[in-house]
């Protein structure tokens, strides 16, 4: 968002840190996987895995009110008016303030009475209890982490998001190592360490947010407004739906794995999942990267950049995920073994993999299209494509396909089904935007 650098510079310079931002996410629950399945077993995982849903509510919640004001910031400053960015920074902070006291406590006192309706039998109900009780406790600091990240980008310092993302994960790794695998402190550890690492996160970006060049608040900046707020959690319906999606899809998919393949096609379905968690963060990183600079293109009215920085994400999306593809492509007898499967798995596991390579570029396609959308505050067609892959079209095919005479071929088949009619659909509501510009 410099105007002595060429657009295309400045595309780059904001994409492919968010790239590396996104996937860097994914490696915190590894982090944790990794050193609870060394030290606690199926126990430690199973109770995590559990668990998961409330703690994707807290990253979910978080990203949502920052992506919302990073938007409103962006777009603010593209027409010039810094005040209305202070604000939009200064109301988030507020909502995020708001949200982690909020769902904080509530999550503490509600958790005993919701895990038996998440999977929790009763010898998974007291670790993931103890795991979860220090998780709301300190609610606060992965709200906060997963807020402040999208606002450093928004108000153009997204080598600085990177570099705190990097520095979570650094402490993360280190404090799961020394409690769990030193201290052994099990669950409650894990808990402690993955809370701390994103406290630092939160304890080194807010000051910087506070006290940056751009959009740094003042103390009346902070005081709620109504219609900014209401603007906010509009913006964010998406990327909270996109953090969700993964949660929904997962668990009707081991659903009808289970149903048409039992125990080993749920097995098959893991590895998928693995590497779908794995590429997907690469894809969705080009539109978050690319976001800020849309916003303020839109603030500005400036449409030769929006039409460039539209053409721009959408090639490098998709090219994106025809990497991803490739990468899938040539590695679908080694990515089984790598991600933990055992001898019996690997060979359905390659076998299934061949959908996803047909799926990821036009994944790209609905993800960037999806980022688009929200960052020129057309709120309804970003939350329809965030909420009908996971909600409407995903399951259609999950259920439909099988009961074909698919069978569990049906299952791995709603996937490329999926991003085929997602794809279309995001084309379409991009055309249209194209030529009815608002």
């Amino acid at each position: 968002m410099r105007q002595d650098q060429p657009l295309e510079r400045q595309f780059f310079h904001f994409v492919l840190p968010s790239m590396a931002s996104q996937l860097l996410c994914g490696f915190f629950v590894v982090v944790d996987g990794f050193f609870i399945g060394r030290n606690m077993g199926d126990t430690g995982l199973a109770a995590i895995n559990v668990a998961w849903p409330l703690v994707q509510v807290l990253l979910a919640v978080g990203m949502a009110l920052g992506v919302g004001g990073s938007v409103c910031a962006a777009t603010a400053l593209g027409a010039g008016d810094e005040a209305a960015a202070r604000r939009a920074v200064g109301n988030t902070l507020t909502a995020l303030a708001v949200a982690s006291v909020v769902i904080g406590v509530g999550f503490y006192f509600l958790h005993p009475f919701l895990l038996p309706y998440m999977g929790a039998d009763e010898s998974l109900i007291p670790p993931a209890s103890e795991y979860l009780r220090v998780v709301c406790a300190l609610a606060f600091t992965q709200i906060f982490s997963n807020g402040l990240v999208p606002l450093l980008r928004g108000t153009g310092r997204s080598v600085t998001a990177m570099a705190v993302m990097i520095l979570g994960l650094v402490a993360n790794i280190f404090l799961d190592w020394l409690f769990i695998e030193r201290f052994q402190w099990g669950l409650w550890g894990a808990a402690v360490a993955t809370m701390a690492a994103q406290g630092g996160c939160m304890a080194v970006a807010l000051p910087l947010v506070l006290t940056g060049r751009t959009a740094a608040p003042r103390a009346a900046d902070l005081r709620p407004r109504g219609a900014l707020l209401r603007q906010i959690g509009r913006l964010g319906a998406s990327p909270f739906g996109l953090s969700l999606s993964t949660s929904i899809v997962l668990l009707l998919n081991n659903i009808q794995a289970q149903r048409y393949g039992g125990t080993a096609a749920v097995a098959v379905y893991a590895i998928l999942s693995y590497v779908t968690g794995s590429f997907l963060p690469l894809i969705t990183g080009v539109g978050d990267g690319a976001q800020p600079l849309v916003s303020y293109a839109n603030g500005a009215r400036d449409r030769t950049a929006l039409a460039h920085l539209r053409r721009k994400g959408l090639a490098t999306a998709v090219g994106a995920g025809a990497v991803c593809s490739l990468l899938c492509l040539a590695g679908r007898e080694m990515l089984p073994v790598l991600f933990g499967a055992g001898p019996a798995t690997v060979p359905a596991a390659a076998a299934a993999l061949w959908y996803l390579v047909v799926s990821f570029p036009l994944m790209g396609l609905a993800r960037f299209a999806c980022s688009y959308f929200c960052a020129v505050s057309h709120a309804r067609a970003s939350a329809l494509l965030a909420y009908g892959e996971p909600l409407v079209i995903q399951p259609l095919f999950l259920f439909l396909l099988p009961a074909a005479g698919l069978g569990l071929q049906g299952v791995w088949a709603a996937y490329p089904a999926t991003a085929l009619v997602i794809g279309a659909a995001a084309l379409a509501l991009l055309r249209r935007a194209v030529t009815r510009p608002s």
